[in-house]
């Protein structure tokens, strides 16, 4: 039982009650418990691991629907999803799938409650929008090996090549400095809760310039989501991945970086954030001006310059660092101060894009120096080698790293 609680707490952190409900081991858990079970789901939102408001109002719908061996007709689905699709567009056009998919699945007579739960929301605090919380917008399913945009309207758009900049103004967005753009469509006040992404894979670099002059670098293997136009009170992103930020200050309208982990407040300042979702490790690093670091599991941090916000696995820390050793990457550099030679290695296969495995026997050796990204993975693997008692060899496309 241990074993199987180890291995299902990382699937289910942050589940909101939509996951729970597209879940087969909750819904039988619900359906048919078991003491093992119990006990596990008790445990599950006793640590916040899932969100007791959550776990419940899961709970709730798949209580309040009665299994029917006879399904509901496609047309029936249709003619429901017709009309709260009319009002809720923003939010349908992103669970629509999911839902009808689990809908057929368990064969719930009860659907029409589930489509209303889902649409008017389960909460003491009323909802900020009818659309989508940005937190909330998923990844795309298919994995991309070049930079994608995903628009509002799901189109998609695929960048060529190693680096990408794409710069939004008040005309439209520019892809690449060319002087053709895409034009601006036009917007109204319900779009600030429509989000287009930016994909940046494993071996892929990017920069994106938002219409207020704002500015982020983007490291590999990182996604963005942002509102299609700001809204006119706060301008707000989410970032999976590495990023630095050049914010342009506003008095009256703050940046706001949500990340699975944390929610960073800010005016004008420049920052470093490293907030990988799958990473147990998480910070950020503050180059100039002020930001304040939200945590669910910890007290708020105010940031002065110098300073990093270190999240390691649900505690956090403050300290002094040298900000070039965390923002030398944009240059291409990578500078590093005895740092374990598999986190350098796990940001190098992020970087090229290719996979590298260090053997335990050398995974703990610290390493200090400095690499320049320019090269090829070879030569810096190469370079590596020659200053330190490991060895590289390439194996199947994968490069090993073994105790010379």
């Amino acid at each position: 039982m241990i074993t199987k609680e180890n291995n299902l707490y990382e699937k289910y952190k942050g589940y909101s009650a939509e996951d729970l409900l597209l879940d087969e081991y909750f819904i039988s858990s619900v359906i048919e418990p078991t003491k093992e079970s119990t006990a596990f789901w008790k445990k599950i939102v006793h640590d916040g691991i899932v969100h007791s408001d959550n776990y419940h109002l899961a709970c709730y719908l798949v209580d309040s629907m009665q299994v029917d061996s006879c399904c509901i007709s496609t047309e029936e689905i249709d003619e429901l999803w017709g009309d709260i699709k009319e009002k809720n567009a923003c939010y349908a056009a992103m669970k629509r799938k999911k839902i009808m998919r689990h809908i057929l699945l368990w064969s719930l007579s009860g659907v029409a409650s589930l489509f209303l739960f889902l649409y008017y929301g389960y909460s003491e605090k009323p909802m900020e929008t009818a659309g989508l919380l940005i937190e909330d917008v998923k990844a795309p399913e298919v994995p991309v090996t070049d930079i994608h945009l995903v628009f509002s309207d799901d189109e998609t758009m695929a960048l060529d090549g190693q680096d990408a900049e794409i710069v939004y103004d008040k005309e439209g967005v520019a892809i690449n400095n060319k002087n053709t753009k895409l034009k601006k469509k036009q917007v109204n006040k319900d779009e600030s809760v429509m989000y287009n992404q930016l994909i940046v894979p494993k071996g892929k670099r990017s920069t994106l310039v938002f219409e207020d002059g704002s500015k982020m670098w983007i490291n590999a293997g990182t996604r963005v989501v942002y509102p299609v136009v700001f809204a006119e009170d706060k301008r707000e992103i989410y970032i999976d991945g590495e990023a630095y930020f050049d914010i342009s200050r506003e008095e009256r309208r703050p940046f706001i970086v949500k990340t699975e982990t944390f929610t960073i407040d800010v005016l004008g300042t420049s920052f470093n954030i490293m907030a990988y979702e799958k990473d147990f490790v998480q910070h950020v690093v503050l180059v100039s001006g002020t930001v304040k670091v939200h945590s669910k599991d910890q007290d708020d941090a105010i940031l002065s310059p110098d300073d990093m916000y270190l999240s390691d696995n649900g505690s956090a820390q403050i300290k002094k660092v040298d900000v070039s050793d965390y923002i030398s990457w944009t240059s291409g550099m990578y500078q590093y101060k005895s740092d374990r030679l598999d986190v350098i290695m796990k940001r190098l296969s992020r970087y090229y894009g290719k996979e590298i495995i260090c053997e335990p026997d050398v995974a703990h050796l610290r390493f200090s120096g400095k690499l320049d990204l320019k090269d090829d993975l070879n030569a810096v693997l190469r370079g590596i080698s020659r200053t330190s008692p490991v060895y590289y060899q390439l194996k199947n496309d994968s490069y090993m790293i073994t105790n010379k």
